[in-house]
């Protein structure tokens, strides 16, 4: 998995623990301000999953403010807008005039680059994830528009991306080792454009397919590691039948079961090129991207790709010695 950086305030006296905290997000999120409402104790558990330029944070802290200046903002701005699903607890989020509380089942957005108040008055447990912030304005997205508003992970839209923000640090182990967090972080800014689409309330028919399209899509990037993911699963989690599923993908080159598999043996092609996973067996990678079957992956990986997967490792590392090796059983 990529880097995971950890702080706990457990092991060190009440009276050090706040400047712990502080220091450890100064170093890796950026610059800000706390309080703990007068509170003399505080606890407070954060790890970050650092994969390349993307940041996945699982928070557990006692109650807490932070503050983030425009003076801060000069030190040090790290361009990110920061995406929080509401796991336990209530927060709340003030910026561009804006304020907003969070329940859990909920999520929202704010941008780093401008000053903001998050308000933690209880106990909170929130995944977040750090974006780089031109990922969402290249989508045309309009932030000032966009912070500070109150998305439901219930259903919808707003649910994908929320169960997406909810297990993504837990699935970190299962994401490629050397991987920068293209995937993870493509998928992220699809699903908040998409929200954002939804919270318009654009309702046409053909932008209504379209977003359904989209969502169906993300849902199946977020899931290709789970083995039983299918179109049942699929038709349950965006709320329609499986007649309207194959209807929204009818003029699709590939159906939408080929559009699964395809998706994971391009995720296999690429984590079997990868030098931080050589050594990871072939069958591991294979069953980690949702395969169960031996077989059945390495007829799908040569139909697709031309070669066995054991030759595409080999040709991706420039294996001499397999080649050697092979050269002398073909004579």
């Amino acid at each position: 998995m990529g880097a995971l950086s950890v702080v706990s305030t457990a092991e060190v006296a009440p009276a050090e623990r706040l400047a712990l905290w502080g220091d450890f997000v100064w170093r890796h999120i950026g610059r800000l301000q706390f309080d703990t409402f007068g509170d003399r104790r505080f606890d407070g558990r954060l790890e970050i999953g650092d994969l390349g330029g993307l940041k996945m944070l699982d928070i557990k802290a006692s109650r807490h403010r932070v503050v983030r200046t425009n003076t801060l903002i000069r030190q040090d701005d790290r361009g990110y807008v920061k995406i929080v699903a509401q796991i336990e607890g209530s927060a709340c989020f003030e910026q561009n005039g804006r304020k907003v509380v969070l329940s859990p089942g909920e999520w929202s957005i704010y941008d780093t680059t401008r000053s903001y108040i998050v308000s933690n008055p209880e106990a909170i447990r929130q995944h977040a994830v750090l974006l780089p912030r031109d990922r969402l304005t290249r989508l045309g997205l309009d932030l000032d528009n966009l912070v500070v508003r109150r998305f439901s992970g219930r259903n919808g839209v707003g649910r994908l991306a929320y169960d997406f923000l909810a297990s993504a640090f837990a699935e970190m182990p299962a994401v490629t080792a050397g991987s920068d967090g293209n995937d993870m972080a493509e998928t992220m800014s699809h699903l908040v454009r998409l929200a954002a689409f939804d919270h318009m309330g654009n309702s046409t028919d053909i932008a209504l397919r379209e977003t359904t399209r989209d969502r169906v899509k993300a849902y199946i990037d977020a899931h290709l590691h789970d083995p039983m993911l299918s179109l049942d699963r699929i038709a349950a989690a965006i709320g329609c039948s499986k007649r309207y599923l194959h209807k929204l993908f009818a003029d699709e080159e590939e159906t939408l079961n080929s559009h699964i598999w395809q998706a994971r043996l391009e995720r296999i092609r690429q984590d079997l090129a990868h030098p931080a996973m050589r050594n990871r067996s072939i069958t591991e990678i294979a069953f980690a991207w949702g395969f169960n079957s031996s077989t059945h992956f390495s007829r799908s990986f040569r139909e697709r790709f031309g070669v066995t997967p054991r030759s595409y490792r080999a040709m991706a590392h420039g294996d001499s010695h397999y080649w050697l090796r092979l050269a002398d059983t073909a004579e």
